[in-house]
């Protein structure tokens, strides 16, 4: 059976880069992922989260773009629409949603469930109920970022609330809950509403895990109540380009936190497990399709002033240029100094 042409390529450039390009570029673009320093007023059309968190290096990188690769060539424009609170544009093969929703006080009558927990439920039952409604039963990534990740409120970790709000609505929508899982991440942020991007498909992919580490979803009970859903990468197999999704990646062996205050031996344990997954993904392919070299890393630290020796250490790991770009931001568990997630295409464009 012959493989699919991906209906997609990425793009790296500042906010402002954006608009700077043409009307018919902005139009193929699906959705972005996007840190800015502070709120810029603009009002857009595209499926985009502007997410408010300190970029570190002062990186001109700072937004992911996913275009489709046929809005691109012909004149065949993108559909576009909102259901509930969701804004999404979609291809014949690939839907861009984002969906932002405040944490709002419980709304069932004596439950004693967390705000950010019911929210969470409430975004991820409107992601599904759109998969169902417009036929794109495949999810391939989701971006979370919340704010206050590692709080405590409710008796519980407001992650370890994140994750019980968005495994039952898994359950309740008929989801897997291991296995054929998205790649995922989930951050915290100084502030804000819960905020979720995704991607979804038409085309099966493939769940992706890491040999070094026991798989999210089968955590053991001291991580919470209810395990992570998601796996450690998704690989899209095509013709010429596959892509791979490579979930937010941490100092974790087997599923015990690596090297507690010691940010240098974190991100060398950040990069094997990186490795690992890619060579993974390499032996799914049956050949040496990917490499560190060759990726683009958005990269999460907890403390502004580690930047240098987590670039150092990157830097010396992969040699050559890093294409990456560096954010403050809380990581999901407190021990945690660093994340790192990648997506890996022949198919990008850099301003």
């Amino acid at each position: 059976m012959s493989l699919p042409i991906l209906d997609i390529q990425t793009a790296y450039m500042p906010f402002s880069g954006i608009f700077q390009q043409s009307r018919s570029w902005q139009e193929s673009i699906l959705g972005a992922v996007c840190f800015v320093e502070s709120s810029t007023g603009s009002n857009t059309e595209i499926p985009m989260i502007q997410l408010h968190a300190p970029i570190l290096d002062g990186a001109d990188a700072a937004c992911e773009i996913w275009l489709s690769n046929a809005a691109l060539s012909s004149d065949k424009p993108l559909g576009h629409g909102s259901h509930g609170a969701i804004q999404y544009r979609f291809s014949d093969e690939l839907l861009f949603g984002v969906i932002s929703l405040p944490e709002s006080a419980p709304t069932q009558t004596g439950t004693e469930s967390a705000p950010l927990q019911q929210t969470t439920e409430s975004a991820y039952r409107q992601i599904f109920a759109l998969m169902d409604d417009l036929d794109y039963p495949y999810t391939y990534r989701f971006w979370n970022y919340m704010a206050d990740i590692n709080g405590i409120s409710h008796g519980l970790e407001r992650y370890r609330q994140f994750n019980v709000g968005r495994k039952d609505a898994f359950l309740a929508c008929g989801r897997e809950v291991s296995g054929q899982l998205p790649a995922a991440c989930a951050l915290g942020l100084a502030d804000g509403p819960l905020t979720i991007a995704f991607l979804l498909g038409r085309k099966a992919p493939i769940a992706i895990e890491n040999p070094r580490q026991v798989s999210a979803y089968e955590y053991p009970e001291e991580y919470g109540p209810q395990t992570p859903s998601f796996s450690r990468a998704t690989l899209l197999r095509a013709e010429q380009d596959d892509l791979l999704f490579i979930s937010g990646t941490a100092s974790i062996v087997g599923h015990q936190t690596r090297h507690e205050s010691d940010v240098v031996a974190q991100t060398k344990e950040t990069l094997a497990n990186l490795d690992a997954v890619i060579a993974e993904a390499n032996r799914t392919l049956g050949e040496q399709k990917f490499d560190l070299q060759n990726i683009f890393f958005r990269v999460y630290i907890r403390h502004a002033a580690d930047l240098s020796l987590v670039r150092n250490e990157i830097q010396h790991h992969i040699g050559g240029t890093i294409k990456a770009v560096f954010v403050q931001a809380d990581i999901c568990r407190q021990e945690l100094l660093l994340e790192i997630e990648a997506t890996a295409t022949h198919r990008a464009e850099f301003a």
